[in-house]
């Protein structure tokens, strides 16, 4: 009898232990995640493109940034307006908009939120660009 408890409480403790270990290592992340502004630099073009901007994401699904970019030599400064989507396992989608162009972008958001790593995917452009990005401000203060 004895042995039979021991077994039924090694098998409680376990499940116990296990459940818990599952549950808190799932991420769950939403459009809310990303709020607030973050610093981006990326490159990538065989080394003929190089880029730092400022990204601001309303935590509903939209985007605003500036992007400062070196292409071949060129300054290029563009100014773009987007979508994204965060899915649960912390993945995002995204769109940008600028002059009269588009293009998408698949990130993997780390740190809590706190960052995100960044690749162009956008279809018919085999170009590799790709960066990381980092939350500006630790306090939202300026709601941007």
């Amino acid at each position: 009898m004895t042995r039979y408890i021991t077994q039924l409480l090694g098998s409680v403790v376990f499940t116990i232990l296990f459940g818990v270990v599952t549950a808190q290592g799932q991420p769950s992340c939403s459009n809310a995640i990303l709020q607030g502004s973050y610093g981006l630099h990326a490159t990538g073009a065989g080394g003929n493109f190089a880029a730092v901007g400022r990204f601001t994401f309303d935590g509903k699904g939209n985007l605003t940034g500036t992007l400062f970019a070196r292409v071949a030599g060129n300054d290029v400064e563009l100014h773009i307006t987007g979508t994204y989507t965060v899915n649960s396992d912390c993945t995002v989608d995204d769109t940008w908009n600028f002059s009269g162009n588009s293009s998408t972008h698949k990130s993997v958001i780390v740190d809590q939120g706190k960052g995100y790593f960044i690749l162009n995917n956008t279809s018919g452009d085999s170009t590799i660009i790709s960066g990381e990005a980092r939350k500006q401000f630790a306090k939202d203060e300026n709601n941007d």
